[in-house]
């Protein structure tokens, strides 16, 4: 009997082995990234609310204020728009934009995400956001790029850390992978 017994115990042993389930997860799990629908929506709420605080009609200006409400205190911005870096802090990025709007006679800016991509793992996020930027009029874009943005959750919500972003042009087409069918147009 007890001979039985044994025989069981190591089949058993040995199924869990083999079918994944083995007691040491240390050598058996996959890492994964998690994500819960109400952070999801909430993240993709977090993009969405920074390109609104850039975009505004004739008439109207940019959301400065919401500007610093999406975004942490510490916040920093990289852009490779001109084939070199320029790096910003939020104050800066602010200050920037404010020239880019006057230097260059803008009266409307509208951006907005075309596609994008989360990824999640607790308190932080990374979002790839395929974009579409119009100036000064709604009937063709201006320009289409890529931001990748990082989130952190903070008491208050998902806030923008950082912003990196290059923007297409004929030497640097956005891949397929960052277009869905209806933005390839």
């Amino acid at each position: 009997m007890k001979f039985l017994l044994s025989i069981l115990f190591i089949a058993t042993i040995f199924s869990c082995t083999n079918s994944g389930t083995a007691t040491n997860s240390a050598t058996t799990t996959t890492p994964s990234i998690t994500s819960h629908a109400a952070d999801d929506a909430a993240i993709i709420k977090a993009v969405a609310n920074a390109y609104s605080c850039i975009s505004f009609k004739a008439g109207e200006q940019p959301d400065y204020e919401g500007v610093r409400k999406y975004f942490v205190p510490q916040a920093q911005f990289f852009n490779f728009r001109n084939d070199s870096l320029e790096m910003f802090t939020l104050n800066q990025f602010a200050a920037a934009y404010k020239e880019f709007i006057t230097s260059n006679a803008i009266h409307s800016f509208y951006e907005e995400e075309i596609t994008g991509t989360t990824e999640q793992f607790g308190r932080v996020a990374h979002r790839i956001s395929t974009y579409k930027t119009y100036v000064n009029t709604m009937d063709s874009a201006a320009e289409r790029g890529v931001n990748s943005f990082q989130l952190i959750k903070t008491d208050s919500g998902w806030k923008v850390s950082s912003i990196i972003w290059d923007v297409e042009s004929p030497k640097l087409k956005i891949p397929d992978y960052y277009l869905n069918s209806e933005s390839k147009k």
